[in-house]
């Protein structure tokens, strides 16, 4: 392999390694943010999360924060996908034709 084609691939691969860190760290630390929020609600504050959600009503905060939790990972799982579609993989094929070359 001829030494400019290494330095391009080089070049490639380390910002298909920096957009991949940056990614999956950004989507780590806000997901981790949001699970101790939560649990530190549970710790700092248990009669918040069984206030009723509204008067007369069988659910409560802590059910509904709890669900909210689950979809908004469900939300993150999702944007991370897409993103890294749209981000990464194109960065991924690239690098894969550089190195059949």
């Amino acid at each position: 392999m001829p030494a400019s084609t290494m330095s391009i691939s080089h070049a490639q691969l380390m910002v298909l390694k920096k957009t991949r860190l940056r990614l999956s760290l950004g989507m780590t630390l806000l997901t981790l943010g949001v699970y101790f929020a939560f649990i530190l609600s549970i710790a700092f504050s248990p009669h918040w999360l069984t206030l009723p959600l509204f008067a007369s009503s069988p659910l409560t905060t802590g059910l509904v924060a709890g669900v909210g939790l689950y979809w908004f990972c469900v939300a993150i799982t999702g944007f991370y996908t897409w993103r890294a579609n749209r981000s990464i993989d194109p960065l991924l094929l690239d690098l894969q034709r550089s190195g059949q070359r």
